[in-house]
């Protein structure tokens, strides 16, 4: 049974599910070269199921992840069109939900229309704050042909609507052992790709998060916690923050919102003091330790309710930046009663280097202080999950964590150093990259009943979800680059790829297929000497980024809690904080002594074989490793982006499948 997972906005995507076998998540953004591209077309949707050796009519269901505040831009609807559809419900299992149900479902979507209406009219603008994710595309057909009507839950417990307390929470989760509960959080619908129509259901945005953390863990008794950026402006049944759900063998079960604020003001936070906006809370988590906490007060921690009311936290918003009121008002409390002397660069101000705007009061303590709230509101949520999920019977041993707020690595390692939990778990595509798996994952489990298949939740491998390319597409690659770059026949690429990084060469490692998500784990790396301190600094010039901005550390599994401590191991996907134990690391050692830490297993392939060599010549089992990209751009996709960085950059050479390449004397 096939079944194809779409995302229709921002981080864009398709997965391909076979039975309850994942097959691939490819993301968009790698084969349009716009980072974090929106929309979903006709020809991409075709390419993937091609990738996987597919056809359309190989597909037997689709899911859809819904989008928050985004309507499902439709940039080509006489070739692939989505429609909400209760006679979708024939063809799907759902629990509980009759025609009427399904029925007076779609019919609530719609009402959502007038509301995306507005939106949709923004969109058209590519000047506006999303218009970075669009690339050369255009939204410029009519409302009533060029979208789709996202809705996140057609159908919601009364209770979600009101503030509730521990014993609210408890009674959801002992009602929630009874797996009928019913499969209210899907809506069905029609997928027609060249006019053959498909049934799907629209699967809730933070559904998908929960799921695409859950069924990878490989647990069958988890606590979930969802958290992310979403939408602050929309009432009621708009952003809430993230959601608490239970994963018990192949059923996943909402529990409720959390109506957390502080994945919403993080971001904000960062876009304030002018880190971009895609890149926003990625940069801010680096720039944080420069800081000091000067603006946090407990009356920043708590959850919406708490902090700014129920008003705020039930929809009534006046505007996007009211989630930063207590926060400015710090600020300004601050302003007057400042020393004269408070210096205004950091000690790690360096004047005229790429970046250096960054690193002054009170942008540094501004990110450290949004540090500050989003750990402590992540570890007041978790607490209350955990004491909830105790006392309605149901203490899961295992914590799944996602949302764009799960990339917040020290955040990670203090929920784990927390010990609540015996295990923590993160999967590599936690944002709005993995929501694609998350839909497919919960239609096939959740609805559908289909058997799980492990995931590799502890090894490099479960990250390897994307393209692999063959020798012949290396070849081609090279022969149309004949002029610029050269291969240099080698007998042993790890051991001559470590020995080029201990020499103090940058190089760049390729192979197998490539990683799905943020974080680039091997497959499409660059990497450098971690002795080296002038390495931190070289690598950000190469790769054209802020001078302050951390690297991570490679390292090979066995070995890790030797070098490293305060995060889980293994770790492979490079979403905890450990603490450096060793002063001869210092390129991939942060200001506060951390370092983003992944672990290396032999499923990792060659670059496994990397670290190993390296090890052998150095004594050292560690390796800088960052993402193989320019700035601004996702990683590199194919053989060709690869050996057109390496024409256009200053690193030394590029091995592909173990291939060594070099730029031409």
């Amino acid at each position: 049974m096939i079944i194809a997972g779409l995302n229709f906005a921002h981080d864009s995507g398709v997965s391909i599910v076979d039975g309850g076998r994942v097959i691939a998540l490819y993301q968009r953004e790698r084969f349009t070269r716009v980072k974090r591209q929106a929309f979903m077309t006709a020809d991409f949707l075709r390419s993937c199921l091609r990738r996987s050796g597919l056809d359309w009519r190989d597909v037997d269901f689709v899911a859809v992840s819904s989008s928050q505040s985004w309507p499902l831009i439709l940039l080509d609807p006489d070739q692939l069109r989505l429609d909400h559809d209760a006679a979708a419900l024939t063809d799907l299992p759902l629990k509980g939900v009759t025609t009427d149900t399904a029925t007076r479902m779609v019919r609530h979507i719609e009402t959502r229309r007038k509301y995306l209406d507005r939106r949709y009219t923004a969109f058209m603008n590519p000047d506006m704050r999303y218009g970075e994710y669009f690339g050369a595309e255009r939204v410029t057909r009519p409302a009533d042909e060029g979208y789709a009507v996202s809705y996140d839950w057609p159908v919601m417990p009364d209770w979600w609507r009101e503030p509730y307390d521990l014993e609210a929470v408890s009674a959801a989760v002992r009602r929630a052992h009874s797996t009928s509960i019913p499969h209210w959080a899907y809506s069905p619908l029609r997928v027609t790709l060249d006019g053959i129509s498909k049934p799907g259901v629209m699967v809730p945005h933070h559904m998908c998060h929960a799921a695409s953390a859950y069924y990878p863990s490989d647990s069958d008794d988890a606590a979930i916690y969802t958290i992310d950026n979403g939408d602050d402006l929309h009432p009621v049944n708009g952003y809430k923050g993230g959601i608490y759900a239970l994963g018990m063998a192949n059923r996943l079960l909402p529990i409720g919102p959390t109506y957390d604020y502080h994945g919403h003001f993080y971001q904000r936070v960062g876009e304030g003091i002018r880190l971009g906006h895609g890149g926003a809370a990625g940069k801010l988590m680096g720039l944080a330790p420069y800081g000091a906490a000067r603006y946090f007060d407990d009356s920043m921690v708590g959850n919406g309710i708490d902090v700014f009311g129920e008003g705020y936290a039930l929809g009534s918003k006046t505007d996007g930046a009211h989630v930063l009121r207590r926060l400015l008002a710090a600020v300004d409390s601050h302003r007057n009663a400042e020393a004269e002397d408070l210096p205004k660069h950091s000690e790690h101000f360096v004047a005229g280097a790429h970046g250096a705007e960054d690193v002054v009061r009170p942008n540094i303590d501004l990110a450290m202080s949004a540090q500050k709230v989003f750990e402590a509101n992540t570890l007041r949520t978790i607490r209350f999950l955990k004491a909830a999920a105790t006392e309605g019977g149901r203490p899961s041993p295992l914590l799944a964590l996602s949302g764009g707020g799960a990339l917040n690595c020290p955040a990670n390692s203090r929920i784990w150093a927390e010990g609540l939990f015996e295990t923590v778990f993160v999967p590599p595509f936690c944002d709005d990259s993995g929501l694609a798996l998350g839909a497919a994952l919960a239609l096939a489990h959740d609805v559908l009943d289909l058997p799980r298949q492990p995931m590799a939740a502890t090894r490099g491998e479960g990250a390897y979800l994307g393209c692999a390319y063959d020798e012949a597409a290396v070849d081609a690659a090279l022969a149309a680059r004949a002029d610029r770059v050269m291969e240099v026949p080698t007998a042993d690429g790890a051991g001559d790829a470590a020995a080029k990084v201990a020499d103090g060469r940058i190089v760049a490692w390729f192979e197998g297929r490539s990683e799905t998500g943020p974080r680039a784990l091997g497959h499409r790396s660059i990497l450098a000497d971690p002795r080296d301190a002038t390495k931190w600094r070289e690598v950000n010039r190469v790769k054209r980024r802020e001078y302050w901005r951390p690297f991570a550390p490679a390292v090979l599994r066995e070995k890790a809690d030797d070098w490293f401590s305060g995060a889980p191991t293994p770790s492979p996907f490079m979403l905890f904080n450990a603490q450096v134990r060793s002063p001869a690391l210092p390129a991939i050692t942060h200001v506060d002594g951390s370092a983003r830490i992944q672990t290396v297993d032999a499923s990792c392939g060659g670059f496994r074989a990397v670290l190993e060599a390296f090890e052998a010549r150095t004594g050292v089992p560690v390796v800088m490793n960052t993402s193989f990209n320019g700035p601004g751009e996702p990683i590199v996709e194919t053989p060709g982006e690869a050996l057109d960085f390496l024409a256009g950059s200053e690193i030394d050479a590029v091995y592909i499948h173990g291939r060594k390449f070099t730029r031409k004397p």
